[in-house]
């Protein structure tokens, strides 16, 4: 029997632990590997799919023009960085998992965008590959919480979970071609350009609600990329307090150890110092 081509692009402990799956679960497949160009081959925290792939001789470890020569080709982008040019591909056979439930967060910073929004929910989007940005038709989807002091890399880890959970869900059905998918609805559909937020110039903005300001702060707390700061310092936790704000919003009304009270419009917020 002719093997089936699939082929993983990505990084992280997606990429890593839905190419084991496939290797434990599917035997008769060739199993291909495109890395992220900042994929150093180092485990940080999270392991590096290029280190994991280069100690597996079951996998062939090609690069993206490689895996656009490969007929009848499974491509699936798990936090691929790249954007994929269909026409460049023998295979028509091309999906992503994107980290928001399309067709809300298209583009990046997905982490982010939803908890400054104040979101409750977020999810993880298995779709079709087109030339727009995730704009493919959606196949299947999976929902989680954002808790209210979720932080960035709580909501990250989230979607690595999710995301596994949703690939072993529907790669068999991607493989036997055996899917249904419908298009994107054109309600609520929104989309963030790489552009639209940069870290190495983060600014919080303390003339907004206790809620405005707590998620501002949260959605750039991750420790290992950025850490926020609110008046010269950097910020690992923040809560709202039940007491109302009687100062000017932006306002420091105590300081003891590593804890730092602000004022904002309405109520006061408790921020945790590093």
């Amino acid at each position: 029997m002719k093997k089936t081509n699939i082929c993983i692009a990505g990084n992280f402990n997606i990429a890593v632990e839905c190419s084991k799956y496939l290797l434990k679960k599917f035997q008769n497949i060739n199993l291909y590997a495109v890395f992220n160009s900042n994929d150093n081959g180092k485990d940080l925290f999270q392991k590096s799919f290029k280190k994991f792939c280069h100690k597996n001789n079951k996998i062939i470890c090609i690069d993206i023009t490689e895996a656009y020569r490969i007929k009848n080709l499974i491509f699936i982008s798990l936090h691929f960085d790249q954007i994929i040019k269909i026409e460049n591909f023998k295979s028509e056979k091309l999906f992503n998992i994107h980290f928001s439930l399309l067709p809300k967060y298209k583009g990046m910073h997905t982490t982010a965008w939803p908890i400054i929004h104040g979101e409750n929910h977020t999810g993880v989007t298995l779709h079709k590959i087109d030339n727009g940005i995730d704009t493919g038709d959606v196949i299947s989807q999976k929902k989680f919480r954002i808790l209210i002091n979720d932080n960035a890399e709580k909501v990250f880890l989230k979607y690595i979970i999710n995301g596994i959970i949703l690939f072993k869900k529907n790669i068999r059905k991607l493989i036997l071609n055996n899917y249904t998918k419908k298009k994107q609805n054109k309600i609520n559909s929104t989309y963030f350009s790489k552009n639209s937020i940069d870290f190495k110039k983060l600014k919080i903005n303390l003339n907004k609600t206790a809620f405005e300001v707590h998620n501002q702060i949260r959605a750039f707390i991750f420790k290992h990329y950025q850490l926020p700061s609110v008046r010269g310092y950097k910020i690992i936790k923040t809560q709202i307090l039940k007491t109302k704000s009687k100062l000017k919003p932006g306002k420091i009304i105590n300081r003891y150890g590593k804890n730092l009270i602000i004022s904002t419009v309405d109520y006061n917020l408790l921020l945790r110092i590093k």
